[in-house]
């Protein structure tokens, strides 16, 4: 039991002896720091090309976090991965490289941090709207948003309505297309003049045409258009439509068979892109765009000449990016 009692009288002697060097708040010390009391050493930056930040040690070239405080790891990172290509920046030109590097780091780092605020403060709007939605006893299941269109709608189309049957005169302009999902869209537009001279240019509806799409099934759509909105036919002056065949056939097409149908006579035209195409072929132009043509093909047929000349572009300062 004496012995025991020494013992322990002996151990705290030293660490009484201990605790005047300073061992215990060292030790604190470095377990507040949180890397283990190691500073970060200022030469570090030019030696190796790293930058601290947020206690971590980041390596500028590779943007690699340095899991350890160490010159030693430090240095083993900088000659194991970069030490090739950038031991040959010496003096100004070293140090010019570093900051360079850091500028790029820096940057990458607020664009991120904007990056977050922006999806924080749209996530804190929606918040706020559901809040003020909650608040006001609001209902936006799927069921009540369709009502809400299709009220809207019924609205846009009435007001559309009252509008052109205060023209004294109207033109339509057609295109028929083919979607993605292979059905063929009519597209009708519109343009009245009143009274006053008020010219009114509206899209007017838009026919899904799921069956077939000949010169008497767009003639019917267009008719049924002009019902639903109560437009009589004898105010119609004019049509515009591309070049199909099912819209401008002579005898048979789409015009011929609303001509005789609404019994007095309309302007038609083409539309403006046929128009420029006549204009070509009137101009005789062939061969400028015959050498156009064989250009374009020539840049986009290989991807090597593509890359090719899109870095001339860049090298002469080209507002364009690519070949049109």
């Amino acid at each position: 039991m004496a012995t025991f009692i020494v013992d322990i009288a002996a151990i705290k002697c030293t660490f009484a002896a201990f605790e005047e060097d300073g061992f215990s708040k060292r030790r604190i010390c470095d377990t507040e720091s949180g890397h283990g009391g190691r500073v970060f050493n200022p030469s570090w930056a030019t030696d190796y090309f790293v930058h601290e930040q947020s206690n971590s040690i980041i390596c500028l070239i590779c943007f690699e976090k340095i899991a350890v405080r160490k010159s030693y790891n430090v240095n083993r990172h900088y000659t194991t991965k970069h030490a090739v290509s950038y031991d040959k920046f010496k003096g100004q030109f070293r140090i010019d490289k570093i900051e360079l590097l850091k500028k790029t780091f820096l940057a990458q780092q607020s664009v991120m941090k904007t990056k977050v605020i922006s999806s924080y403060s749209a996530t804190k709007i929606s918040f706020l709207m559901a809040e003020a939605i909650a608040k006001s006893d609001l209902s936006l299941s799927h069921q009540t948003i369709a009502r809400r269109v299709e009220d809207l709608s019924e609205n846009i189309e009435l007001s559309l309505k009252e509008k052109l049957n205060k023209c004294e005169a109207y033109s339509l302009a057609l295109d028929e297309s083919t979607d993605r999902g292979d059905t063929a869209q009519l597209a009708i537009f519109i343009r009245g003049i009143t009274s006053n001279f008020e010219v009114i240019k509206e899209l007017f509806d838009i026919n899904h045409m799921k069956d077939t799409t000949r010169e008497e099934d767009i003639l019917s759509r267009v008719k049924k258009t002009l019902v639903k909105f109560e437009l009589p036919e004898k105010k119609l002056c004019g049509v515009t439509t591309d070049g199909a065949s099912a819209l401008t056939g002579k005898n048979i097409g789409f015009i011929a068979l609303l001509k005789k149908s609404i019994n007095h006579e309309i302007i038609s035209y083409h539309c403006i892109i046929h128009q420029e195409q006549l204009c070509a072929k009137v101009l005789e132009i062939k061969n400028v765009m015959e050498l156009v043509i064989h250009t374009v093909n020539f840049i986009r047929i290989r991807g090597l000449n593509h890359r090719q000349f899109k870095q001339l572009l860049e090298g002469c300062g080209s507002g364009a990016e690519d070949v049109i």
